[in-house]
């Protein structure tokens, strides 16, 4: 008989059929958020373009590195993400990718089931800015601890035959070092310590390859990366990675993106060369002077033998 009550007293109770449920949180989002707003956070899951031409991925707020705190879904659709595009080829150092923080302008919609930002506009000075700061922060920090000049003042041998190369195996960065080191005609050990150099998994994989490197007990680490936009760099600026570079125990000769670009990888490494290959002909030229300093050295020998005394 109580349950009967019970089943009675929740039959008078309203109902919603989906539909209403879903227009009136419709109506809600849009009474709270009848403009476009302007939102910040971490990117994440980054879709590129597919058929339709449309970006989706998620913008989170992080109290940690552990992981999000806040998830908000994001859309930038084909129409809107061709003008964006055009808008930002005036600010080449900017690209999109996960772990980059961006301020976004958009349109908050109940759509689908789901709560989702639409996007309209991306703030390019926000990211490139926020970076800089970071970037100064962490070297003054650096600076403050003595750390810029740890890892040059440990020596580099005057014949860095065996060198580990920390990069993305494959890419046309590694490619540039193997070749130049191959061309040069030198007998060379080369240790390839594979590491992610872009994008969120960056920074702990290149944390990982130092240590690797570091076990290999090589007479120099070659860090190296391609170039690209300011943004796709910027693990190169973690304070983490400049941290391992720095107390790395074997010298390390940075060479990162192009002859104009800096980051603070560069700035704590023993040797910094301008680009991926002139990273590789730095140990190269070391090898090649100290073989010169031998063979003159032998001539001199030769030159005061008792052969060169009996043909005097």
């Amino acid at each position: 008989m109580a349950e009967m009550a019970q089943g009675a007293l929740f039959a008078d109770e309203h109902t919603l059929r989906v539909g209403e449920l879903a227009a009136r949180l419709t109506r809600a989002v849009a009474a709270a958020f009848p403009g476009e707003v302007w939102v910040r956070g971490e990117v994440d899951g980054l879709r590129r373009p597919g058929p339709s031409g449309h970006v989706y991925f998620n913008l989170c707020e992080r109290n940690s590195r552990r992981g999000p705190t806040s998830t908000v879904s994001v859309a930038l659709y084909r129409a809107d993400r061709l003008r964006v595009e055009r808008e930002l080829r005036a600010y080449p150092s900017f690209r999109m990718d996960d772990g980059l923080e961006v301020r976004v302008r958009g349109r908050v919609q109940y759509a689908y089931g789901r709560l989702q930002l639409v996007v309209s506009a991306i703030d390019p000075v926000h990211t490139l800015g926020r970076l800089a700061a970071d970037r100064e922060r962490v070297l003054r920090a650096l600076a403050a601890e003595g750390l810029l000049e740890a890892n040059r003042r440990l020596p580099l041998g005057p014949v860095p035959l065996h060198v580990a190369v920390v990069t993305r195996a494959g890419s046309a960065a590694c490619e540039d070092v193997l070749a130049e080191l191959r061309g040069s005609g030198l007998g060379f050990r080369v240790s390839l310590v594979d590491a992610q150099v872009q994008g969120t998994a960056a920074v702990p994989s290149m944390l990982r390859a130092l240590t690797v490197a570091g076990r290999l007990r090589p007479d120099a680490v070659l860090l190296v990366r391609g170039g690209g936009a300011r943004t796709d760099l910027a693990p190169f600026d973690d304070e983490r990675l400049a941290r391992a570079v720095a107390r790395s125990p074997v010298p390390v000769v940075a060479g990162v993106g192009h002859e104009i670009d800096s980051t603070v990888a560069d700035e704590v490494a023993h040797t910094t060369a301008k680009t991926p290959t002139a990273a590789a002909a730095t140990v190269v030229a070391l090898v090649a002077r100290a073989l010169e300093r031998a063979e003159a050295a032998w001539l001199g020998v030769a030159r005061r033998g008792p052969g060169a005394a009996a043909a005097a």
